[in-house]
């Protein structure tokens, strides 16, 4: 049988190795952000994994159980406030860079800053 969910490694090796939106790079394998400054940014593996997740879909709103089960590997959506920390720490860790927006009652969507 086969296992219910995905772990954070399967996550980095399902999707290309380097993601970029918004002039913010992500190395999934590294888990390394590059800024557009140039600034590089360490990320925890479920910070990455969460971030990739939504970097490749800017744009589209990703529910919390979404982000949960695909990006994190929980088979099942429980305690999804557990999302709502990780994306508040990826915030301040980009600085601005690309925008978060939360989808009230929902969960969340990538914004790229603008351009300027």
């Amino acid at each position: 049988m086969a296992s219910a969910g995905r772990t954070t490694s399967d996550r980095a090796r399902a999707g290309p190795p380097v993601v970029s939106v918004g002039g913010v790079t992500l190395d999934v394998d590294h888990r390394l952000m590059a800024t557009p400054g140039g600034r590089e940014v360490a990320l925890t593996p479920l910070q990455a994994a969460l971030l990739a997740h939504l970097m490749d879909r800017p744009g589209l709103v990703c529910t919390r159980e979404e982000l949960m089960c695909q990006a994190l590997g929980y088979p099942v959506p429980v305690g999804t406030r557990t999302v709502d920390v990780h994306v508040a720490t990826l915030r301040g860790k980009l600085g601005g860079a690309l925008t978060i927006r939360s989808v009230r009652g929902v969960g969340y969507a990538l914004d790229p800053a603008p351009e300027g």
